[in-house]
């Protein structure tokens, strides 16, 4: 009985809570409407903001500049620009800034608040050649799959799902799912914070692909985003906060790409074709 009645709660949340997914069409868990969403990236971003702003004010801290690089910055604006137009939520208030931290990485939290870090591009360490407008496409496309696909909110809506559950029932949930973790993660590196957006394999997943044909639609060779992949895939003992952590040495993802460039080629040449049916792919 007692089964049965948390089982009708949790359904009950579902069907509350259900929405469409903006890419694939399909019902999608999510208990954020599109001004909390938006709301929440803002929010994101400023504590990331601050974060750096502390880390300049603060002893034996290192300095870390927003938004210096004016030649740089004004590039990502362009890209950003471009693959938004060609999203799923052209409308969502994107906004790109461009933090001066060796970080090998770049995120877009909810609403299009996207932070690259400067060490996308460092020679030694680095994923993409500053100046190839293609790969830093094929990083920042992926990155605004995540927003689009709302991959934060429909992960934080899950969990906060199972705390009601846990609330309502903890012996049948489990203690255990009292740690699944932020879905920002902080992380310290060289003297100040930055934040660090967790995803499942599923969500990644979908990301890559997304990713794939928005910079194929908006004019970037997606071969660049295969090339990627790859590159990410050789490097060893990735940081937690590197892009690198989230690619498996195997080379899987890149692969996993591969299937679809056939696609994302023609979409590339022919950029007036519909997208295909992502819910099917």
């Amino acid at each position: 009985m007692f089964r049965k009645s948390l089982s009708l709660f949790l359904f009950s949340l579902l069907l509350i809570q259900c929405s469409k997914d903006p890419v694939t069409g399909k019902k999608s868990y999510n208990w954020f409407n599109r001004q909390q969403e938006i709301a929440l990236g803002e929010k994101v971003l400023a504590s990331q903001l601050k974060a750096f702003k502390q880390a300049q004010e603060g002893e034996n801290k290192k300095p870390v500049s927003i938004d210096e690089d004016e030649e740089q910055l004004k590039r990502l604006r362009r890209i950003v620009h471009r693959l938004a137009k060609v999203s799923h939520v052209p409308d969502f208030p994107y906004e790109v800034h461009l933090a001066d931290s060796p970080v090998v990485n770049a995120w877009c939290a909810p609403g299009g608040k996207i932070m690259v870090y400067r060490g996308l591009w460092d020679k030694e360490k680095g994923l993409v050649k500053k100046d190839n407008e293609d790969e830093i496409a094929a990083v920042l496309a992926h990155e605004i799959a995540h927003a689009t696909s709302r991959h934060v909110t429909e992960s934080l809506s899950t969990h906060i799902t199972i705390g009601l559950a846990g609330s309502v029932a903890t012996t049948a949930i489990g203690e255990a799912h009292q740690d699944l973790g932020d879905i920002f993660s902080t992380v310290f590196v060289v003297g100040y914070t930055i934040f660090v957006p967790t995803y499942s394999r599923r969500h990644e997943s979908e990301a890559d692909r997304v990713g794939l044909f928005y910079m194929a639609k908006a004019g970037y060779d997606p071969r660049a985003a295969v090339r990627l992949w790859q590159r990410a895939a050789q490097r060893k003992n990735p940081k937690a906060s590197s892009i690198f952590a989230s690619h498996p040495p195997s080379g899987k993802r890149a692969k996993d790409l591969e299937k679809y460039l056939p696609m994302a080629m023609e979409l590339y040449r022919n950029p007036q074709l519909p997208y295909p049916n992502f819910s099917d792919l």
